[in-house]
């Protein structure tokens, strides 16, 4: 027995059994720092293949590539979003006029609006239901400053990780020679690879933007919409946000449809972000996430599905590469295996 306890303990295998028990324990402890921690390694991951380029291309030294990369990075954003804002706010400024113009339209609509009003006024249900409403719509307003605080915060870290990354690996390879070096060396491995498989996932969620993005402009130009080139922007960076993105940009869309073209442009808008958002849940980002980590599709499907659940949001983006690190880990070979003539004879 305690041969057994001894050759089980000097296996490579058991301590990096450990140290995956470990990692999950911390990462559960500190589930509530969950989006500061995706975020900022994707801003990492995405900082880190600028840098590198950059040191390739230019041959700068590493202090100048990053400010370089972040530079560029922070007059993307802000020449995008100096695009954005001003129009939707001076389409919103237009929208009480547009309405009015409505109105005196169609007359009739006068009328049922203030009957509506009126009945709507004397339910006390729906007095309730709005005071609910307001209070939850404050809660969602209060969340979303925190998530743009928690985005800000984790682009500041990535830029520190970057711009320390040869004294942060000085630091980590001591861990390497210490007396627990045999639970470190794995630790490090595992997180090393599940971030390998985390930016694979992202480089295709970037390929799923895009694609996403080029339909919707498509679809916006048939429709005949305006400001094609603003909306394509923020369309591009709603769609880094799962399930979120989406339903922050119908507000934008919605708006600029009705100024522009009634409430006719506004249903058949919703209707083509309905399509574009289904065939990318049921099929691009299913098929697309599979090619990524060699799983099946159904797997991949049913991954996305049990994440959602269980993680939230951040599920539809971590759930395809924990499945795909787990496997990897258990040493579960994907990639297709091509059957010669002799894996034949010995099969039969």
């Amino acid at each position: 027995m305690i041969a057994f306890l001894k050759r089980t303990w000097q296996n490579p295998l058991t301590m990096t059994y450990i140290a995956l028990v470990l990692l999950i324990f911390i990462a559960w402890q500190v589930r509530s720092f969950l989006s500061l921690a995706l975020f900022t390694v994707i801003f990492i991951y995405l900082g880190n293949a600028a840098i590198v380029g950059i040191e390739r291309h230019l041959h700068l030294h590493h202090l100048w590539a990053t400010l370089l990369a972040y530079i560029l990075f922070l007059g993307i954003l802000v020449a995008a979003f100096s695009r954005i804002i001003p129009p939707l706010v001076s389409e919103a400024s237009n929208l009480p006029h547009t309405i009015d113009k409505l109105i005196d339209t169609y007359p009739q609509l006068q009328s049922q609006l203030t009957k509506m009003v009126k009945n709507l006024s004397q339910n006390a249900s729906v007095i309730s239901n709005g005071k609910t409403l307001l209070t939850s719509g404050i809660g969602q307003l209060s969340r979303l400053s925190s998530g743009v605080e928690t985005i800000l915060l984790a682009f500041f870290f990535s830029f520190i990780f970057n711009l320390t990354k040869v004294q942060l690996q000085t630091f980590v390879h001591a861990f390497t020679r210490s007396r627990f070096a045999g639970l470190f060396v794995p630790m490090g491995q595992l997180i090393m690879k599940f971030v390998h498989i985390f930016g694979t996932v992202i480089e295709t969620q970037l390929l799923i933007c895009t694609i996403n993005t080029v339909l919707m402009v498509l679809g916006l130009w048939a429709l005949g919409m305006t400001s094609l080139l603003i909306l394509g922007i923020m369309v591009f960076f709603l769609g880094l946000i799962p399930v979120a993105g989406v339903l922050i940009s119908l507000i934008p869309l919605t708006i600029v449809a009705f100024v522009t073209g009634g409430l006719i442009r506004v249903i058949a808008v919703l209707v083509l972000v309905i399509l574009i958002h289904m065939f990318e849940s049921y099929f691009l980002h299913p098929r697309l996430m599979a090619n990524a980590t060699n799983l099946p599709i159904f797997v991949t499907f049913i991954t996305l599905i049990v994440s959602e659940q269980v993680l939230g949001t951040w599920g539809l983006l971590v759930g395809v590469p924990l499945m795909a690190f787990f496997l990897d880990v258990f040493d579960v070979q994907l990639k297709p295996h091509r059957v010669t003539s002799e894996d034949a004879d010995v099969n039969s």
